[in-house]
């Protein structure tokens, strides 16, 4: 009986050592070794005392100790817990360029009594209108299918019955419809353009909207973006003058959207002058410009000044 309580003793004891000797490793890990023998040191606790001329910026590792007060500072505010650390601020640029591409929203629609009359109908203008646009130097790759859609045309008519009177949905005929983007590349021919579908296809043919933009919006972008750097960074300087602190370098910039101009819808206007040549006065586009434009967001450290 007594050798087995010393047994037990023993047991005790030596998982006692054991979990001791685990705690020491633990506690030991805070501080480690890497391949090119600088020590690291993990964010745990903020950093007093801090002197001045020390970079303030945000960080989420371990920093290796000795690299710089900057890597020092910014390990203990990530301990702290804080999300951004020096002085955040967006940028905008926006550049002013001449489109050189249109785009025409055009459909042909057709109500017949039938299916068939309405698609017959809506086929024979549709071929009007791609043969009116090529005459006018339109590219048949610029003209783009969009949609396509055969509905039926309804009305409410009253019913009597025994139970009094209630009204039913009637269909009365169906509407075909066809619709194509298209891309007018000699913006000089964009109202002559829209005089020829307007003669040739007739009454059927729809133009519900036109816009003017760039063909290549990626050789002005360089441009926005610059401007949009610019933006952050002069606002950073403000911010950093005003608060009496110096600042530091960039540590965080994201493009916050792209640089997709923006559309510029045209003004369509009449002409009034006399012109032989037609029947009604020809169809007057102002395109106006378009705007490429870049944002971003930026983080800049800040330095505190050296006392004097």
């Amino acid at each position: 009986m007594l050798r087995k309580i010393r047994n037990r003793k023993f047991v005790f004891i030596a998982a006692a050592v054991a979990l001791m000797m685990v705690a020491a490793v633990a506690c030991s890990s805070d501080s480690e070794v890497d391949d090119g023998g600088l020590a690291t040191v993990a964010p745990v606790s903020p950093i007093t005392n801090v002197p001045s001329g020390t970079i303030y910026a945000p960080s989420s590792e371990a920093i290796p100790i000795g690299f710089n007060d900057f890597a020092r500072v910014a390990a203990s505010q990530a301990s702290g817990g804080f999300q951004q650390v020096g002085i955040s601020v967006s940028g905008h640029g926006t550049v002013l360029v001449d489109p050189d591409i249109a785009t025409l929203n055009l459909r042909v629609e057709a109500r017949e009594l039938t299916v068939s009359e309405a698609r017959q109908v809506a086929a024979e203008a549709m071929v009007r209108a791609r043969t009116a646009l090529t005459g006018a130097g339109v590219a048949e790759d610029d003209i783009v299918t969009r949609n396509f859609s055969i509905q039926p045309q309804s009305t409410y008519v009253e019913r009597d019955s025994a139970l009094g009177k209630y009204g039913e949905s009637v269909i009365i005929g169906y509407i075909v419809s066809n619709s194509v983007e298209v891309t007018i590349r000699d913006l000089d021919e964009v109202g002559n353009v829209i005089d020829q579908v307007s003669e040739t296809a007739g009454d059927e043919v729809r133009i519900s909207g036109i816009s003017f933009g760039l063909n290549n919006p990626a050789l002005h972008g360089d441009t926005a973006r610059d401007l949009a750097a610019r933006d952050a960074h002069d606002k950073a300087e403000l911010y950093a003058r005003i608060l009496g602190v110096d600042l530091g370098p960039v540590v965080f910039l994201q493009e916050t959207s792209g640089t997709s101009p923006d559309p510029t819808f045209a003004v369509a206007q009449s002409a009034f002058a006399e012109d032989a040549a037609r029947s009604f006065a020809p169809t007057q586009i102002s395109s106006g410009d378009v705007d490429v434009t870049a944002s971003v967001s930026a983080v800049f450290a800040i330095v505190i000044p050296a006392a004097q």
